[in-house]
Protein backbone atom coordinates (compact mmCIF):
# COMPACT_ATOMS: atom_id res chain seq x y z
CA UNK A 1 0.00 0.00 0.00
CA UNK A 2 1.31 3.25 -0.99
CA UNK A 3 2.02 6.42 1.71
CA UNK A 4 -1.72 7.96 0.13
CA UNK A 5 -3.65 5.56 1.69
CA UNK A 6 -4.96 3.97 -1.26
CA UNK A 7 -5.43 0.41 -1.35
CA UNK A 8 -7.10 -0.94 -4.86
CA UNK A 9 -7.83 -4.12 -2.60
CA UNK A 10 -10.05 -2.46 -0.70
CA UNK A 11 -14.08 -3.34 -0.73
CA UNK A 12 -15.46 -0.61 -3.46
CA UNK A 13 -18.90 1.04 -3.34
CA UNK A 14 -20.33 2.66 -5.88
CA UNK A 15 -19.54 6.79 -5.94
CA UNK A 16 -23.35 7.25 -6.12
CA UNK A 17 -23.63 5.43 -2.61
CA UNK A 18 -20.99 7.92 -0.76
CA UNK A 19 -22.55 10.35 2.22
CA UNK A 20 -21.97 14.10 1.27
CA UNK A 21 -18.53 15.32 3.51
CA UNK A 22 -16.90 11.95 2.47
CA UNK A 23 -13.67 11.57 0.87
CA UNK A 24 -13.25 8.29 -1.14
CA UNK A 25 -10.51 6.69 -3.77
CA UNK A 26 -11.49 6.52 -6.92
CA UNK A 27 -10.95 2.46 -8.16
CA UNK A 28 -12.51 2.42 -11.26
CA UNK A 29 -14.78 3.29 -13.77
CA UNK A 30 -17.45 0.42 -15.60
CA UNK A 31 -18.30 2.32 -18.37
CA UNK A 32 -16.91 2.44 -22.11
CA UNK A 33 -13.47 3.79 -23.59
CA UNK A 34 -15.28 7.08 -24.33
CA UNK A 35 -16.52 7.46 -21.03
CA UNK A 36 -13.56 6.65 -19.30
CA UNK A 37 -11.57 9.10 -21.16
CA UNK A 38 -14.26 11.84 -20.59
CA UNK A 39 -14.11 11.36 -16.74
CA UNK A 40 -10.06 10.97 -17.11
CA UNK A 41 -9.88 14.26 -18.91
CA UNK A 42 -11.67 15.67 -15.83
CA UNK A 43 -9.26 14.50 -13.49
CA UNK A 44 -10.95 11.55 -12.24
CA UNK A 45 -8.21 8.75 -12.50
CA UNK A 46 -7.17 5.54 -10.34
CA UNK A 47 -6.60 6.86 -6.94
CA UNK A 48 -7.78 10.45 -7.71
CA UNK A 49 -9.11 11.25 -4.20
CA UNK A 50 -12.94 12.95 -4.15
CA UNK A 51 -15.00 14.43 -1.89
CA UNK A 52 -18.68 14.45 -2.50
CA UNK A 53 -20.03 17.90 -2.11
CA UNK A 54 -24.02 17.01 -3.13
CA UNK A 55 -25.92 13.32 -3.26
CA UNK A 56 -29.70 14.13 -3.00
CA UNK A 57 -32.25 12.25 -4.85
CA UNK A 58 -33.66 13.39 -8.40
CA UNK A 59 -30.61 16.34 -8.03
CA UNK A 60 -27.06 16.59 -9.38
CA UNK A 61 -24.31 14.74 -7.88
CA UNK A 62 -21.09 17.15 -7.10
CA UNK A 63 -17.97 16.20 -6.19
CA UNK A 64 -14.71 17.70 -5.70
CA UNK A 65 -11.37 16.52 -7.01
CA UNK A 66 -8.22 18.09 -7.43
CA UNK A 67 -9.29 21.53 -7.01
CA UNK A 68 -12.43 21.55 -8.63
CA UNK A 69 -16.07 20.80 -8.48
CA UNK A 70 -17.50 18.32 -11.15
CA UNK A 71 -21.26 17.64 -11.66
CA UNK A 72 -22.26 14.32 -12.19
CA UNK A 73 -25.00 12.09 -13.62
CA UNK A 74 -26.41 10.03 -11.36
CA UNK A 75 -26.28 6.86 -13.74
CA UNK A 76 -22.40 8.47 -14.37
CA UNK A 77 -21.86 7.89 -10.51
CA UNK A 78 -23.27 4.45 -10.21
CA UNK A 79 -20.42 3.74 -12.93
CA UNK A 80 -17.82 4.99 -10.70
CA UNK A 81 -16.32 2.79 -8.22
CA UNK A 82 -14.63 4.28 -5.09
CA UNK A 83 -12.93 2.83 -1.75
CA UNK A 84 -13.07 4.72 1.81
CA UNK A 85 -9.91 6.55 2.26
CA UNK A 86 -8.33 5.30 4.64
CA UNK A 87 -8.08 8.64 6.59
CA UNK A 88 -11.51 8.94 6.68
CA UNK A 89 -12.89 5.45 7.69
Amino acid sequence: MSDSGFDPRRTAIPLSGVDVGSCVRLRSVNAGHGLRARLAAMGLTPGAELQVVRNTPGGPFIIAVRDSRLMLGRGMAERIEVVRDQHSA
